[in-house]
């Protein structure tokens, strides 16, 4: 369910959870995207190597049965469910539920969550780095964009403004992330980085980004300006060094992807997350 980077989260946990157990993953493509009438969210990772099969229409009808089962009984209070024939890993508080990585599966068990952290499969990261790490996009612009990437001290600013949110309303994702925080941030970094080269990743050129302060060469990498798929801007975005993130999944990791590839990254992300594990430790989340 959910955008791509809220895909990607929910694969790479349960991808571990398989893994630990040595048993086969399944992915539903249809039961968290029924209801998403407002962003129309699809399912975007069927372009990655990932290793995981399309859950058969037997699974999907025992995710139904389990709504069904929560409406006659309410809501799942536990992070771990068990009912006669399946169980069902919930993520019922926004932080790292310790008991979730731990689990031993016995019988077909369902997760219903968006598992925002990399605690959830630290222990297999070079995996998941592996099957979820972004083509290279066919397009010249992207390509080009890429090379001055490697070939400078490139900084990106994952801008979102939530212009996507109905009535505008961005309390349930964390609050907006103000522009004085990539101010601020850009300013830290550039005190670090030589002649640093800025790349405001946005969906468009809105007149927010003017009030951006950027002590260097600035790039808008935005919908009007041409970058489009959501996928080529990841790949582009993984091809920064360093990075300034708002409270976005799809920033997260494009900075996460980067940082598997470069470790010596230097990343600053908003402490907006609604997940307060979300942010690795060995991030910056505030300046102080």
């Amino acid at each position: 369910m959910g955008g791509l980077g809220n895909q990607m989260f929910q694969y790479a946990a349960a991808r571990a959870i398989a893994n630990r157990n040595g048993i086969p993953l399944f992915l539903d493509d249809h039961s968290g995207f029924v209801r998403d009438t407002v962003y129309k969210r699809t399912y975007e990772l069927g372009k990655f190597p990932i290793q995981a099969q399309i859950a058969n229409f037997e699974s999907k009808i025992q995710y139904l049965a389990e709504k069904i089962i929560e409406k006659v009984i309410g809501a799942h209070k536990s992070s771990l469910n068990n009912r006669f024939l399946w169980t069902v890993l919930e993520e019922n508080q926004l932080r790292y539920i310790d008991e979730i990585s731990k689990y031993k599966i016995t019988k077909n068990t369902l997760m219903h969550g968006y598992w925002q952290t990399e605690k959830y499969f630290e222990d297999i990261k070079e995996l998941i780095a592996l099957e979820l790490m972004p083509l290279e996009p066919a397009e010249s612009k992207f390509l080009e964009y890429g090379q001055m990437m490697d070939s400078c001290n490139s900084i990106s600013l994952g801008v979102r403004l939530f212009e996507e949110v109905p009535g505008g309303s961005k309390e349930g994702v964390g609050g907006l992330t103000d522009i004085s925080f990539f101010n601020e941030s850009a300013k830290k970094l550039s005190k670090e980085l030589v002649d640093p080269q800025f790349f405001v990743f946005c969906t468009t050129n809105s007149v927010e980004l003017e009030k951006l302060q950027l002590p260097g060469q600035v790039h808008l990498i935005t919908h009007d300006n041409g970058f489009h798929g959501t996928l080529e801007r990841l790949w582009l975005y993984t091809k920064c060094k360093n990075h300034i993130i708002a409270n976005s999944s799809f920033y997260w990791w494009g900075a996460w992807l980067s940082e598997q590839k470069n470790p010596n990254s230097k990343i600053i992300a908003s402490p907006n997350f609604s997940n307060k594990d979300t942010i690795p430790s060995r991030w910056l989340s505030r300046l102080d």
